[in-house]
């Protein structure tokens, strides 16, 4: 009987336990999972922060039932022996510990909120915004306070800025980079972001730094560079970084990201332990280079190729896109491949075509705009990245993306068949038109 054990059971983890039951369904496998609920959902905080969501307990459920599959919670791993195969894990309540043997290791051991070193982070009402712990923190302020400072406008960012301006705060987003969303979008495209949170209220400042946090044991201001904003509330959504501290003192390789290294079957260096999810590195589909994809759809794919892999399988992981979707005010924000930036990085000067049309014929009752941005490599003319704003973007952002895991040129794209119907969709594709526009560069 082969031993599965599994370190970590979100994203990665569950998937993982599920694929290598299906995979080996003799294998006894045991998760280690050191909260005190089994299943919780960090993307959807934001979303119970503005009530969308009624109770913030909603994003916790029970381990599903997978017969075989033993789900121990509160329990944590403290020492992993590579060379012995043995994790040693403690129970939480209990100081209970135990030595657990395995033939194969997964660590899905996620990541951790990064917290900037900035003076006077350490106040009362400063959070990060994680956990469950941190999302409930932040509820309970809320009736206490008028004033906030978001820092930091990745997904995250702006997500949790709309929710508190719903909440009736007033909000200030805070981004050290130019623009906002600046891994998902080129500046050009940000502007539509950054004009739909004004129109909301919420006031956005890029390319400032916050230099300190003041106040006496609760914040009460935000220094910037050259301006002083007045906060009762601090959200500090400047990213996450991978949970590699198990790992690391396992002498387990480290990758230049600062996860953990793997190869293209998600082993790590040592032998039978295998990474997936926030905590490993993942690797470019276009540029082959290694990245940090940070996303629960690249965790659940991941966690599927480790599981199959540690049950005896052999499984490889293509890479990744960075698809990935947000939405401000009911406004998606879709972006998969890479920037101008991320091209330009690797040697690339695409060649990009930005256009904007309506995502419902003009005559139809709710047509708006919808704005798409397509970047092409063009001595092979093939598509390497796209940004959609509008309705629509995230079924947009997944074909592109499947255009371009398959080679797809530009050419092809504009002219692929579609469906119209005038309450769905305009008598001509976005994509073509933006398509159309590249082709007119080229």
């Amino acid at each position: 009987m082969r031993r599965i054990v599994i370190i970590g059971f979100e994203s990665a983890g569950l998937t993982a336990a599920s694929a290598a039951r299906l995979t080996d369904r003799a294998a006894k496998i045991t998760v280690i999972e050191r909260r005190i609920y089994a299943i919780y959902h960090p993307c959807g905080l934001p979303f119970a922060i503005s009530g969308d969501v009624p109770h913030i307990r909603h994003l916790v459920e029970p381990a599903p039932r997978m017969p075989g599959v033993d789900v121990r919670i509160c329990t944590e791993a403290k020492v992993i022996d590579v060379g012995a195969k043995v994790v040693e894990i403690q129970e939480r309540k209990t100081q209970r510990s135990e030595r657990i043997r395995y033939d194969s290791l997964i660590l899905a051991t996620g990541s951790l909120a990064f917290r900037p070193p900035t003076p006077g982070a350490e106040l009362g009402n400063v959070h990060t915004l994680r956990t469950m712990r941190d999302g409930e923190e932040i509820l309970a302020a809320l009736p206490r306070v008028n004033r906030a400072v978001v820092v930091g406008a990745g997904p995250v960012g702006i997500e949790v800025a709309v929710a508190l301006k719903e909440r009736g705060l007033g909000v200030t987003l805070v981004e050290l980079m130019p623009s906002v969303l600046p891994g998902m979008l080129d500046p050009d495209m940000s502007d539509a972001v950054i004009e739909r949170l004004g129109h909301a209220g919420v006031r956005t400042l890029c390319g400032k730094r916050v230099e300190r946090i003041e106040g006496v044991e609760k914040v009460e201001s935000v220094i910037l560079e050259g301006e002083k904003v007045p906060a009762d509330l601090v959200i500090l959504a400047t990213g996450v970084k991978p949970d590699i501290g198990l790992a690391k003192d396992a002498g387990i390789e480290l990758g230049v990201t600062g996860a953990i290294k793997v190869d293209d079957h998600l082993r790590t260096s040592a032998p039978d332990v295998y990474a997936a999810g926030d905590c490993a590195e993942a690797t470019c589909f276009l540029t082959k280079r290694p990245i940090l994809s940070q996303l629960a759809t690249t965790a659940i794919r991941m966690g599927k190729v480790a599981g199959i892999n540690a049950a005896g399988g052999d499984e490889v992981f293509p890479g990744v896109l960075n698809t990935i979707v947000s939405s401000a005010y009911s406004m998606e924000i879709a972006s998969t491949g890479l920037t101008t930036h991320s091209a330009k990085e690797v040697g690339i000067e695409p060649v990009a075509a930005r256009i904007r049309t309506l995502n419902r014929p003009y005559y139809y009752p709710g047509a708006e705009p919808i704005i798409v941005k397509l970047l092409i490599e063009p001595s092979k003319r093939k598509i390497i990245g796209g940004q959609i704003i509008g309705d629509g973007a995230a079924e947009r952002a997944n074909m592109l993306a499947f255009a371009i895991k398959y080679g797809t040129t530009v050419d092809e794209l504009a002219r692929i068949e579609y469906c119209h119907a005038p309450p769905v969709s305009d008598c001509i594709e976005p994509l073509i038109v933006a398509a159309e526009a590249v082709l007119r560069k080229l």
